[in-house]
C-alpha cells in the first residue's frame, strides 16, 4: 500500500522549488495515464501526494483510490512570511488549484533574511495555525509516513520560521518522520550578508529535530545546470547567471525530489521510501545529512532536444531492452563529484577537504534496469569508496520500473560520506568572521539572547567532530 506524504514549503525557495515539484508530480501523472492502465483513474501513484475530492459537494467528498479522477488537491502546506511567491502559485493556470485556502499561510513584511524573526516573532504568531493545517493534513491520509520539508537556510523564513515548525511538528507528531530537503548558501553567495548566521542557526534544528536531511547548495545547482545547458546545446549564456538560471536551478531540485519520492509512489522490485532511507543511511542519530547526485540531467524544455537516455541501436536497429554498459556508465555518472548537489563534498574525498568515509550509500534506478547490472555497478564502484567494517555491504539498492517521463532510466545516488564535515567548517569559517566583529548582531538580539549563538556554533562544531571521528576512529575495510 502507498503511504502519503506531507509536503511542507516555507519561504521563498521552498515554494519557488514546490511549485517546479508539482508541475513534475503532474507531468510524470499524466504520462502514466496515458500509457498506463488507469486512464482516468485516481491511481495508487497519485495517492501519495494528491486528494481526489468531489467538489460538487459542501464540504467537497473524499474519493477512494481507484475511483474516476474529479479535482485533485495537493497534500501540502505553503508557508511564507510574504506572499507573493505563493500567490503566483495560485494564480499559475497549470496547478494554481491544487491547493485550498486553509493549505496557505502567509504574511505581508517578510522576515527580513533573519533567522531569529523567522523563529521568535513569525513562530508563536502562526505557529498554532500551522498545527491546525498539518492535522487537517494528516487526517486526509489513510497511513502517512512522513513530512516532507522545501526550505532554504540563508534567509530569514526557511531558516528561522523553517526552525520552528520542524521543532513543533517534532513535539507534536515523534512518530512520523521529517525528511528535509534544505537549500545552504555557497561561499561565493552575497545576496544575503548574514546567511552563515541564519545557516548555522538553523543547522542546529536541523540536526536535533530533522531525521534525514538531504543539503543542497546554490552554487551546485548552478554548476550542474550550466552542464545541463552544454549537455542539451544550449549556450553557456543560456544560464550565465544564478538570477536567470533560478529556473533551471529550482528544475534539479524537482527532479531530484521526483527521483527520491519514486519509491514510495510507483512499483518496482526493490522499493525504498523516505523512512527506509533515513532507516538504512543513518547509522548514527546526528550524522543524517546526505549528499545527493542523479543522472542524465533533465532537459529544461527550453526546447532543445530531450535527452531520452537512451543506448545506440543495434545492427538489427533495435534498442535492447537495458545494456549492462550504459547502465554501469549512467551509475558512474550518478556517482561522480560534478553530480553533486553540494559543492566541496564528494565521497572519494572533498575538493580542499580530508577524504572521507562512506558511511552507508543508495542507489535507487528508475526505468528498465535489473538489480544485476546495479549490483555489479556498485561492486566496481566499492573500491573507489572507503566503507567502515561495520558496514562492508555499504549500499542499499532501490528499483523502480516507472521512468521519468521521456527519459528511459535515471540513477539517483544518496551518499552519507563524512567529508560533509568540510562544508560544515566552511560555513563555521564564514560564521566566525561575522560574529566576532558582531556584524549585524543586533537585528537578531532584537528576538533572541545571544547565547543561541553560542549554542547554535556549539552544535556545529559538535556536528563537524562526530563527522570526524566517524572518519578517523572507524577500522576501515577499503
Amino acid at each position: 500500500m502507498v503511504r502519503e506524504l506531507v509536503t511542507v514549503q516555507l519561504g521563498q525557495c521552498g515554494n519557488q522549488i514546490g511549485r517546479r515539484f508539482w508541475a513534475e508530480l503532474l507531468h510524470e501523472a499524466v504520462a502514466q495515464q496515458q500509457t498506463g492502465c488507469s486512464k482516468g483513474r485516481y491511481d495508487a501513484a497519485m495517492s501519495a501526494f494528491f486528494r481526489n475530492l468531489d467538489d460538487r459537494y459542501d464540504p467537497a467528498v473524499e474519493l477512494s483510490v481507484g475511483s474516476e479522477l474529479s479535482s485533485l488537491r495537493a497534500r501540502a502546506i505553503l508557508i511564507d512570511t510574504e506572499e507573493a511567491v505563493v500567490s503566483e502559485t495560485l494564480r499559475d493556470p497549470v496547478f494554481g488549484d491544487l491547493f485550498e485556502e486553509s493549505q496557505l499561510i502567509t504574511d505581508v513584511s517578510g522576515a527580513g533574511n533573519n533567522w531569529a524573526h523567522g523563529y521568535a516573532a513569525y513562530g508563536p504568531k502562526y505557529g498554532n495555525k500551522i498545527e491546525r493545517a498539518a492535522r487537517r493534513a494528516l487526517e486526509a491520509c489513510d497511513s502517512p509516513q512522513a513530512f516532507l520539508f522545501l526550505h532554504s537556510v540563508g534567509g530569514g523564513t526557511g531558516s528561522g520560521l523553517g526552525s520552528f515548525v520542524l521543532e513543533r511538528l517534532q513535539d507534536i507528531f515523534p512518530e512520523l518522520c521529517r525528511f528535509s530537503v534544505a537549500v545552504y548558501p555557497s561561499g561565493d553567495d552575497e545576496d544575503v550578508i548574514t546567511a552563515p548566521y541564519n545557516a548555522v542557526l538553523a543547522t542546529q534544528w536541523l540536526s536535533e529535530a530533522s531525521d534525514c536531511v538531504v543539503p543542497l547548495e546554490n552554487q551546485a545547482l548552478f554548476d550542474v545546470s550550466v552542464r545541463q545547458a552544454c549537455n542539451i546545446g544550449l549556450p553557456l549564456g543560456a544560464c550565465s547567471s544564478k538570477k536567470s538560471g533560478f529556473d533551471e536551478m529550482n528544475d534539479i531540485a524537482a527532479q531530484l525530489l521526483s527521483h527520491l519520492t519514486a519509491g514510495a509512489r510507483y512499483s518496482g522490485g526493490l522499493n525504498i521510501d523516505v523512512n527506509e532511507v533515513a532507516t538504512n543511511l543513518v547509522p548514527f542519530p546526528h550524522l543524517h545529512f546526505l549528499t545527493a547526485s542523479f543522472a542524465p540531467l533533465p532537459s529544461n524544455g527550453l526546447g532543445a532536444k530531450e535527452h531520452t537516455g537512451r543506448v545506440p541501436s543495434n545492427k538489427a536497429g533495435c534498442s535492447p531492452i537495458h545494456h549492462p554498459r550504459h547502465v554501469q556508465r549512467l551509475i558512474s555518472d550518478a556517482c561522480a563529484s560534478a553530480s553533486r548537489l553540494v559543492v566541496s563534498c564528494s565521497g572519494e574525498g572533498a575538493r580542499g577537504g580530508a577524504r572521507g568515509t562512506t558511511l552507508a550509500c543508495a542507489l535507487f534506478a528508475r526505468g528498465d534496469i535489473v538489480s544485476s547490472d546495479v549490483v555489479a555497478a556498485a561492486e566496481r564502484l566499492r573500491p573507489n569508496l572507503r566503507l567502515p567494517v561495520w558496514n562492508p555491504e555499504g549500499f542499499k539498492i532501490g528499483l523502480c520500473v516507472v521512468p521519468p517521463p521521456k527519459v528511459r532510466r535515471t540513477v539517483l545516488c544518496l551518499n552519507n560520506s563524512t567529508s560533509i564535515a568540510h562544508n560544515f567548517g566552511q560555513l563555521k569559517k564564514r560564521f566566525d568572521k561575522l560574529y566576532r566583529a558582531k556584524a549585524m548582531l543586533h537585528h537578531y538580539t532584537h528576538f533572541i539572547e545571544t547565547d543561541i549563538f553560542d549554542c547554535a556554533r556549539e552544535n556545529l562544531e559538535d556536528l563537524i567532530a562526530g563527522y570526524d571521528a566517524a572518519n578517523q576512529n572507524s577500522t576501515l575495510l577499503y
